[in-house]
């Protein structure tokens, strides 16, 4: 450890996980993007999805997944509070509305971990999906010198009860939504079929009887 600098707290720059160059700009939307380092801290009011999302809990906030924006960037990405943006990089993409705040620095954005996914949320414009969560951006990159000594043989798997994965380092593209799609009429579609569907099996059952 002393070898790589790290018998005392010192400070390291963020990883460069390459995960960002590739798509800004990509697939644009015609708003501006920026890439900001993105945070992930453990809510107050849950254990992951747990009891912050019942209705109570629901009424006091913002009624769905939600990311924090500094005053700075959002400005200068032309996003207003409680505004639909997108999150994505090359591991995945996320919807939320927009908490725009004096608390949040410029340079990051962050989004309590393991909210609701499927409450109040439209689809993302890059993936045409509903859903996404704050681990839908993220992955886990190990530490090397964490696993010196054979600490690592505690694991199995990275992460868990072992080396512990730098997933702090990851940065997002975040830009403000154009088209707000709630994907209804393809669920519509696919629930409409279904019924039918059984409807003219019970009917034709009822027939034959």
């Amino acid at each position: 450890m002393r070898d790589f600098g790290e018998s005392l707290l010192v400070y390291r720059p963020p990883i460069d996980t390459r995960s960002v160059k590739e798509v800004i700009g990509q697939k644009s939307n015609g708003n501006p993007e920026k890439a900001l380092n993105f945070l992930t801290p453990h809510q107050k009011w849950g254990i992951h999805s747990t009891y912050s999302d019942n209705l109570l809990m629901l009424t006091l906030g913002r009624g769905g997944p939600v990311v924090w924006l500094s005053e700075a960037d959002a400005k200068e990405l032309g996003i207003a509070d409680n505004d639909w943006i997108e999150v994505f990089n090359s591991n995945g993409a996320l919807t939320a509305r927009a908490v725009v705040s004096q608390r949040v620095p410029a340079g990051m954005t962050m989004m309590y971990h393991a909210q609701e996914r499927i409450v109040n949320l439209p689809g993302s414009e890059i993936t045409q999906q509903r859903g996404g969560i704050h681990n839908s951006v993220t992955r886990i990159t190990p530490k090397p010198t964490h696993m010196i000594g054979g600490y690592a043989h505690l694991a199995y798997g990275f992460n868990y009860y072992g080396t512990v994965g730098s997933n702090r380092d990851e940065f997002v593209v975040v830009r403000k939504m154009k088209n707000i799609d709630w994907l209804d009429g393809e669920g519509n579609d696919q629930v409409q079929e279904s019924v039918n569907e059984n409807s003219f099996t019970s009917r034709h059952g009822a027939e034959s009887r």
